[in-house]
């Protein structure tokens, strides 16, 4: 676990370097384009979710530490926020978008995501990243807890710049 807390910090403090480089100003790490397919066959590009904050929940269906957590962002999502989930690491036979059904989770789901999360250095799940409106992600977590403060915080910081629109 503290290996793939390096490497995601690594691969984060990357982008930092890279957005600085860029752009002086930037304190937090620019998300690079994503295309992700969709469980219901579309897709979603990341730029396409610029100008409101997200947040993308890279999670499997045999991770028990991934169900734990989903409670909290169902009630995040129905706040307002938007909860896509990742799935990746997913055995041939799964059906990620079923398993959230099931479980009465209404956030979308992205499929096969194998490749993005290795493009973001993101290994284990969950792994949980929260996006502001510029595309910056602001937080990254491996938390499985629900009541996390910084979870709720963070969703609280991101809420309110929606608020602000």
């Amino acid at each position: 676990m503290k290996q793939l807390f390096i490497a995601i910090t690594f691969t984060l403090l990357s982008f930092i370097v890279s957005a600085q480089e860029q752009d002086a100003e930037a304190t937090y790490p620019k998300l690079p384009a994503l295309n992700l397919q969709m469980a219901d066959g579309s897709a979603l590009s990341t730029q396409d979710l610029l100008g409101q904050p997200y947040i993308l929940h890279f999670w499997a269906t045999w991770c028990p530490y991934c169900k734990k957590l989903q409670p909290a962002l169902q009630k995040i999502d129905d706040m307002g926020l938007k909860v896509i989930a990742v799935s990746f690491k997913e055995d041939d036979d799964a059906t990620p978008a079923k398993a959230l059904s099931d479980r009465g989770y209404t956030f979308k789901t992205a499929v096969k995501a194998d490749a993005i999360a290795q493009q973001l250095g993101i290994r284990g799940t969950p792994t949980t990243l929260f996006v502001n409106k510029e595309g910056n992600v602001i937080w990254l977590t491996n938390t499985s807890n629900p009541e996390d403060p910084n979870l709720h915080l963070n969703a609280r910081t991101l809420l309110h710049s929606i608020s602000e629109q």
